[in-house]
């Protein structure tokens, strides 16, 4: 085999020039970690400073240099995204005190008293906020302790004894006792001081054992007890000095003192001296959680129209009622929110045969309740917004009668009915009788026929005018002469419905936490401030009303209640229409209300410790 030299020595060179470039690479990595190690010794600091990345730049050609400047915005935003979503997620809006709430009402204060008024809504809208009872309703409708701190029920239903929280304070820094709470049941029991809870007190006794317990006493069983303990408490140490007889004259029943969240602070009168506004403050030492809003102040107005134009126009925040004649106005705000709630009420006829003899001839009273369609009203004048009602207790009440004698619309019956009762129509339409007794025929054969007419007043709203001349048609449609008398607001208690001066009043009834029909129907309250608006007096109901609040036992109370009804029925003493709901509107600036049940007017402000206008920002 020969071998090429030459090839042999190329081969040789080549190894030896890869040999010198594999020692120079490893000297030049040698080096070049000693130069590393030799620059890193003069510093301890492993990463750039800031003074040295800011040269950066200059090594990085444009297209780095845009790279590195959408990496540094895109972390930004990163960082930004993150921080919100943090805060977002731990940081809150929670209320805080401050803030005045304002309000549009019709009327006008009377008696800030709560042993005094009974079927004033201002007044009951006062007392709400500037007074507390030993009981009192949640939002829900449900019955809680409120002054009380807890309380027990002997086994036979008779004993009531109430714990008082301590350290409860008159707005006038005085403490409340168990002493303010007798006091306030001896004013109401005494005729002098002529309260219209009088006949809820008559027979029961109080004893104080010591500063913080009270004692109630019945002689019967009085299943209602505890609703109406929640009528506000008066401070005995301010009205002990006042007497009976003054005790409506007291300047307390506008100024007054209570332990309620807000207290009076002051109020506006007008050139006649009839007040026009009124101011409340916050209590600070209430004893629950202080209310966030700083005051309350109402403003009345004589009629709704004036109220909702002064809501309109954003004057004040809230309106206390929005007749429906104004829905649509207020609907088009987008700042104002509506809440609608079912009220236990009902509207109804309440025909004073006292006021007017006619109406004392029972089949006259069935023929005027035949003569109306419920149903068209409902349709014509509530949008369908309530329900019919044919008795004076509603659905989901203890002794609601769903077989109770209806009356329905049947202007054939009704006009069946007036002639067998002896009312012949004329050539007018109307009727009329020969009332007087064989006598006085005897004596003049000449005919004094007399004319079948009866006055309807209600209260002067969109609704009610609606209502009534649907009733005047109804009944003039069977030969009954209708007059309307519409009254003010304002005017309704004091020229009406106190002196009982009504052949028929179409008004509404609204009931309480206990469906208990005595104040309304019972014969003890047909006058002095009653709310019989009948007058309607009936030996047995009054014995089955007295039965019913005596017991316990909620299936004898139906048992009882079924036959009062069925009474009220067959007597027709009030035509009773139907059951409708009860609308305010609020500007949505106010936050909090939360009410979902309501057993008066006043029962939209059960919460109003939790509305608030004013937030602060806080970590959850």
């Amino acid at each position: 085999m020969s071998v090429n030299p030459e090839r042999t020595r190329g081969i040789i060179d080549r190894l030896h020039r890869r040999l010198r470039a594999i020692r120079t690479s490893r000297a030049a990595r040698k080096h070049s970690g000693l130069d590393k190690r030799l620059v890193l010794s003069l510093s301890d600091r492993r990463l750039p400073s800031l003074k040295q990345l800011k040269h950066l730049p200059r090594f990085l050609t444009p297209q780095e240099r845009l790279i590195a400047k959408l990496l540094v915005a895109l972390i930004a935003v990163s960082l930004l995204a993150v921080l919100v979503r943090f805060v977002g997620q731990h940081v809150v809006e929670i209320p805080t005190a401050g803030g005045e709430y304002r309000e549009a009402t019709v009327g006008g204060p009377h008696f800030i008293n709560p042993i005094l008024t009974a079927s004033n809504d201002v007044d009951l809208d006062i007392v709400k906020l500037v007074f507390s009872g030993l009981m009192r309703t949640d939002s829900t409708g449900q019955l809680v302790p409120d002054l009380a701190e807890s309380y027990e029920l002997s086994a036979d239903g008779l004993v009531y004894t109430f714990a008082i929280r301590p350290g409860i304070e008159w707005h006038d820094g005085t403490a409340l006792t168990s002493g303010d709470i007798a006091a306030t049941i001896s004013y109401i029991k005494d005729p002098a001081w002529k309260s219209p809870l009088i006949a809820h007190f008559r027979d029961v006794t109080v004893e104080t054992p010591d500063l913080y317990t009270v004692v109630f006493y019945l002689q019967e069983p009085f299943a209602p007890f505890l609703s109406l303990l929640t009528v506000g408490v008066l401070p005995e140490h301010l009205w002990q000095d006042i007497k009976p007889e003054n005790a409506t004259r007291a300047e307390l029943n506008v100024k007054p003192i209570g332990t309620g969240p807000f207290r009076f602070r002051n109020f506006t009168k007008d050139k006649k001296g009839a007040i026009r506004s009124y101011t409340l403050e916050r209590h600070e030492r209430y004893y629950g959680h202080p209310p966030y809003l700083d005051s309350v102040t109402f403003h009345f107005y004589t009629d709704f129209a004036e109220a909702v134009e002064t809501f309109t126009s954003r004057k004040v925040d809230g309106l206390s009622f929005l007749p429906l004649e104004f829905r649509d106005d207020v609907g088009e705000m987008r700042t104002a929110m509506t809440y609608t709630l079912r009220l236990p009420q009902y509207t109804a006829i309440f025909l004073n045969q006292k006021h007017n003899d006619l109406l004392r001839n029972r089949n006259v009273r069935k023929a005027l309740a035949l003569a109306i369609d419920k149903e068209e009203i409902l349709r014509e004048t509530l949008g369908d917004n309530g329900v019919p009602a044919h008795g004076p207790i509603l659905p989901g009440f203890v002794g609601f009668h769903p077989d109770i004698k209806k009356y329905r619309y049947d202007p054939a019956a009704a006009t069946d009915l007036l002639e067998e009762a002896g009312w012949e129509v004329g050539e007018d339409g109307l009727r009329r009788q020969d009332l007087r007794d064989d006598k006085e025929k005897e004596k003049d054969d000449e005919p004094q026929l007399t004319l079948l007419q009866v006055t309807l007043v209600t209260v002067d709203t969109q609704e009610n005018i609606r209502v009534a001349q649907i009733i005047k048609r109804k009944w003039e449609g069977v030969g009954v002469k209708t007059e309307l008398d519409i009254t003010p607001a304002s005017k309704i208690q004091s020229d009406r419905i106190r002196p009982r001066d009504y052949d028929a009043l179409l008004y509404g009834e609204i009931l309480g936490p206990d469906p208990d029909p005595y104040p309304f129907w019972h014969s003890s309250q047909g006058e002095n401030g009653g709310l019989n608006l009948s007058s309607f007096s009936n030996r047995r109901t009054d014995e089955v009303l007295e039965q019913a609040r005596s017991t316990n036992d909620d299936e004898e109370r139906t048992r009882l209640y079924r036959e009062f009804q069925d009474i009220l029925a067959e007597e027709v003493p009030a035509i009773f229409l139907y059951s409708p709901t009860y609308t305010y509107v609020v500007s949505r600036k106010v936050m909090g209300i939360g009410a979902t049940t309501v057993f008066a007017p006043a029962d939209r402000f059960t919460d109003v410790t939790d509305w608030y206008i004013e937030t602060k920002r806080a970590w959850r």
